[in-house]
């Protein structure tokens, strides 16, 4: 994780990783040792199923203030424990997950609609657009940015919205950290947000925010023991 150049920009303040990334840099990086070898992924993600269904919930709680519940395309998905939360209250979820053992974990014990496959490479031709398109901590994680946004659009309604959670490199504990801050985590972490370049970025496409927050946090103990064992 530290053999990497993190480059940035002086006007925005976003980050990005100096790497050209492989045609198999998905299946490599969000492998099954991702969501339970530890490291910079999970110790063992079936494990987060409450407290990420509960996050699912609350997510969805948050988009009750600003419009009704329609269809939703959740992006990263991975055994769908967040799109269940936002079913439980009332949306009619799809999701995109590339780990094939996550996503049939997603389809098999939750029955949700989850396609194995990647924002990128989606085709966009299936679908009628959603009316939310949402990318919770994932849009960081994005080999191409560029085709994954332009797959967002396309795949969102006129109208429509997106719900992006992302790190902020000029929060404080970004600022206090340094460069032992864990979103410093190439190469799963290829770009890293601030608030300006997030919205730099939404306004390429049209968009434009409605809101911002700090959403409440949540993660088990062994998953910090695993990040803090990655950086340190």
């Amino acid at each position: 994780a530290h053999d990497f150049d993190i480059l940035g920009c002086g006007d925005c303040l976003h980050q990005f990783v100096a790497l050209a990334v492989s045609r198999d840099h998905v299946s490599t990086t969000y492998d099954d040792a991702y969501f339970s070898g530890g490291g910079a992924g999970y110790a063992d993600y079936l494990a987060e199923e409450a407290l990420l269904q509960r996050s699912g919930r609350q997510y969805a709680m948050l988009l009750a203030r600003h419009l009704r519940v329609g269809r939703l395309l959740d992006v990263g998905s991975a055994a769908g424990f967040v799109l269940a939360g936002f079913v439980d209250r009332g949306w009619r979820g799809t999701g995109l997950e590339p780990n094939a053992r996550m996503a049939e974990h997603a389809r098999s014990v939750l029955s949700l609609d989850v396609r194995t496959t990647t924002l990128e490479e989606f085709d966009t031709t299936s679908e009628e657009p959603f009316d939310v398109v949402s990318m919770i901590q994932v849009i960081a994680h994005f080999h191409n940015l560029r085709t994954a946004m332009d797959q967002a659009r396309a795949l969102t309604r006129p109208g429509g919205h997106w719900l992006i959670e992302t790190w902020d490199n000029q929060s404080w504990t970004a600022r206090l950290l340094g460069r032992h801050w864990h979103e410093y985590s190439p190469p799963s972490v290829l770009h890293i947000f601030s608030r300006a370049s997030l919205v730099r970025l939404a306004a390429d496409y049209g968009m434009t925010p409605v809101a911002f927050g700090r959403p409440r946090k949540r993660i088990s103990g062994a998953h910090v023991k695993s990040l803090l064992a990655y950086k340190f």
